[in-house]
């Protein structure tokens, strides 16, 4: 497969490609950002936390995650997972520019799968004109997900700053999006799982080709610690017992496969690597990285 993109271009720490099969994949670093670690684990004593981070040789007093985004180019279709932070949360945005720095065009992509509404993964759908950015691309989102967010309970159960923005970056494009209700195979090799509980209608998307297998789980499970410790969790979760099913049956699946995953907070970037089972838990096995 030739490339649709010039990976000599791929800037250190921002780019990452690799191939899943004979789809070529290519992971982008939209920016990151530095949370507070009560906020990560919610009921979680301060010194417990603070001793599973000098176990990793970590700071205590902040956790800092990159924003990690796909690009799967499938030969037939140019694929998107996410779309960023754009200028939601400070010091983010940068995909779009990324992209085009190594000759992907924002009208390259013809697909684009919304694993939920979080600011972090749909505040770059819009330009500063309030312009659809992705021109040519069809949206795919749970249509639970889309419920949600513009139903009115949802401000019983979530911030108002993530209402107003998935409001008003989701409702420009509504005219492109398909809502999924179901568990298939979209495309050949792309399928997509419900995995609801961080939000309603959080979605797993995965890829197959010639019997290699990639999984980009979103937020199912926000931080690597939350999967050596499954009782943690963090305030995001809007339906926290739905994300416990959600996050045994997502990990499950994938150490059994032994599949490639992303989560999107997962370090180091470029957020990829294994997921090895335990007695009760799973850990997080990083990719050596090549140079890049």
């Amino acid at each position: 497969m030739n490339h649709f993109f010039n990976p000599r271009l791929a800037k250190n720490g921002e780019v990452y490609e690799f191939a899943v099969g004979n789809f070529e994949c290519v992971c982008i670093n939209d920016g990151g950002h530095s949370y507070k670690p009560s906020d990560f684990f919610k009921d979680v004593s301060k010194e417990q936390i603070e001793d599973a981070l000098n176990k990793k040789n970590l700071p205590i007093d902040s956790i800092y995650t990159p924003y990690t985004h796909l690009i799967v180019n499938t030969g037939e279709h140019r694929i998107l997972v996410d779309v960023g932070a754009g200028k939601v949360i400070p010091n983010n945005g940068k995909l779009p520019q990324t992209m085009k720095s190594i000759g992907i065009e924002p009208s390259d992509i013809d697909i684009i799968f919304i694993t939920h509404a979080h600011p972090d993964h749909i505040g770059g759908m819009l330009d500063d004109e309030g312009k659809p950015i992705y021109l040519n691309a069809r949206y795919y989102i749970w249509k639970s997900e889309w419920d949600f967010w513009f139903s009115e309970s949802a401000s019983e159960k979530t911030w108002e700053f993530f209402i107003k923005t998935a409001q008003e970056q989701l409702g420009p494009v509504k005219d492109r999006m398909v809502f999924l209700e179901k568990e298939s195979e979209v495309f050949p090799g792309i399928n997509v799982l419900s995995a609801p509980g961080h939000t309603p209608g959080h979605m797993v998307v995965s890829f197959s080709s010639a019997g290699e297998q990639l999984y980009y789980v979103g937020d199912t499970v926000l931080y690597p610690l939350h999967l050596e410790h499954p009782d943690w969790l963090p305030i995001y979760d809007i339906l926290p017992e739905q994300a416990a099913v959600s996050k045994r049956r997502i990990f499950n699946l994938v150490s059994e496969n032994k599949a490639l995953v992303i989560g999107q907070h997962f370090t180091p970037f470029p957020s990829l690597g294994y997921v090895s089972k335990t007695e009760l838990s799973w850990l997080w096995n990083p990719i050596e990285k090549k140079d890049y």
